[in-house]
């Protein structure tokens, strides 16, 4: 079984906006690996649009969510590309990934990250772990399927 805390313990210091905690973890995945990463974040966005898809219920809901987040990034060193963040919650509601064929993995995974931040911040400290706990079984479930 393998073992996803890092990556999990990643999003929540994300989220939480630790700063040095990510910056530390981060280097702690420098030198194990971040073989999983795609799987974890994945299930995590997976997860938390599908919580919020009611959001997200058609496009232009969709561009002003990205464009809300985007906004709320203005004084931080992160970018959200707008078209991969409206094609990856646009496929969260339609099942459609279509639309994301050809798209760099690592700015799909940067993406969701980036989105991940917003759609869990409002979570208490208790329903973040309920959440990533969720997320690890998803996790180890994707990673079996594959």
């Amino acid at each position: 079984m393998t073992d996803r805390t890092a990556y999990l313990e990643l999003i929540r210091e994300l989220v939480n906006g630790d700063a040095e905690a990510y910056r530390e973890r981060c280097a702690e995945l420098d030198e194990k690996g971040w073989d999983e990463l795609g799987i974890v974040v994945g299930a995590a966005f997976f997860l938390a649009a599908r919580q919020r898809r009611v959001t997200f219920q058609d496009n232009a809901a969709i561009i002003r969510y990205v464009a809300d987040t985007r906004a709320e990034m203005a004084d931080t060193s992160f970018d959200l590309d707008p078209a991969v963040a409206e094609k990856l919650l646009a496929a969260t509601t339609t099942g459609d990934t279509d639309e994301l064929d050809g798209v760099d993995p690592n700015l799909i995974i940067e993406s969701e990250m980036l989105l991940l931040w917003k759609l869990l911040r409002p979570l208490s400290a208790d329903e973040l772990s309920r959440f990533l706990a969720e997320v690890d079984s998803l996790s180890a479930q994707w990673a079996e399927e594959e």
